[in-house]
């Protein structure tokens, strides 16, 4: 029988190399797992692109329960309160341009992947500021021996952040560091505390996020946040404003189900009736109408008010209804439409009725006929 040279020896060398193979396949699984910093809320960094730039809130009741991945413009996902101290955009532009900070200013922009210094500016301006409503991973940035340190890591919920035009953290408001998308799956985060930033009590490795962009060619153009002072309501914040000029929404957005927008709410979430007495007709309908409410009107002639005039409205001012109810508004006419009153069977016979009466009696009055 002829027999093949070496053929035992190859079989036992490729045993051995399946062997290393499963060995080094079994040693790369806790490798897989990324070290992300946690960052604390209202703790300072250690070192800081800017300081003072914002301030960070607790937001208690309007902390999010979602984790995972989420995208940039759901309706929801952040926070905020219509004061604008939150993050002041202005004060990073002058610190960045400031001359003695240009060593700062370019690394900032190299970060940010912006041609030069000069782009900042208008860069920052298309920049909104929001509060982060879930524990949030990033890329952050200190700023360390002249140069952008980067390191990953995980924002506590309530940190004050510039969100891009997809929606996604550009910008750690009370540090003023650079932030970019975290680069890794939400399952590889080893979340590590320390002396600095202790583990916050709210922490829940299930409810951690990570921020995708919106479409390129979708960006957001308003920002449905939760108002955090009062998360039973929310706030309309157009991209790139401070949020002094916010919108109010009758109900909080719910990013669990970003199709529906406010005023589609379930018709159990309540309003309050503006008073509109004494406004245009067609101010107070498109102020009822912003508020979900349907409009009716009715016509009736006055005296004293212009006509097109809100004389009254049901319900009352102040009134609590559901989401969706409806208003009628009364309406001062111009008179033209106000029926004569219906002729008495006395004046249809009377040829007299028409008369002008003596004695400066009201025209058209019938006298009463004695019954006794």
């Amino acid at each position: 029988m002829k027999r093949t040279r070496g053929s035992g020896r190859a079989v036992i060398a490729l045993v051995a190399v399946l062997a290393v193979v499963g060995v080094l396949s079994t040693a790369c699984v806790p490798a897989s797992r990324v070290a992300v910093r946690a960052v604390a809320r209202g703790v300072p960094a250690a070192a800081p692109f800017f300081k003072n730039l914002g301030k960070d809130i607790a937001i208690g009741a309007a902390l999010s329960g979602l984790g995972g991945v989420l995208e940039g413009g759901d309706p929801g996902l952040y926070g905020g309160t219509r004061d604008a101290g939150h993050c002041d955009k202005a004060a990073l532009v002058d610190f960045l341009q400031a001359p003695e900070n240009r060593r700062k200013a370019r690394e900032w922009a190299d970060v940010k992947g912006l041609g030069g210094i000069g782009e900042i500016d208008g860069y920052v301006k298309k920049l909104t500021p929001v509060l982060l409503r879930t524990d949030t991973l990033v890329r952050n940035h200190d700023f360390k021996k002249g140069r952008a340190a980067p390191f990953d890591a995980l924002l506590e919920a309530g940190i004050a952040v510039l969100v891009d035009e997809l929606g996604v953290p550009a910008v750690q408001c009370s540090c003023g560091n650079p932030l970019r998308a975290f680069e890794h799956s939400v399952d590889e985060a080893d979340v590590e505390f320390d002396g600095r930033n202790k583990k916050w009590t709210s922490y829940d490795e299930k409810r951690v996020a990570k921020v995708e962009p919106a479409p390129e060619e979708d960006p957001v153009e308003v920002y449905q946040l939760v108002d955090v002072e009062d998360p039973d309501a929310g706030l309309a914040r157009e991209a790139g404003s401070n949020g002094t000029d916010d919108t109010p929404l009758p109900t909080a957005p719910d990013p669990e189900n970003p199709s529906v927008t406010p005023s589609d709410s379930a018709p159990t979430d309540t309003v309050t009736v503006p008073d509109v007495q004494g406004w245009p007709a067609t101010d107070a309908t498109a102020t009822l109408e912003t508020q979900g409410m349907q409009v009716t009107t009715v016509e009736e002639f006055s005296d004293t008010a212009a006509p097109g005039t809100v004389l009254a409205q049901s319900p009352d001012p102040g009134t609590e209804v559901p989401a969706g109810s409806g208003i009628t508004l009364t309406i001062a006419s111009d008179g033209t439409t106000v029926p004569d009153p219906d002729p008495s069977p006395t004046d249809a016979v009377d040829p007299l009725a028409s008369a002008a009466p003596d004695d400066g009696e009201y025209a058209g009055e019938e006298e009463t006929p004695d019954t006794g």
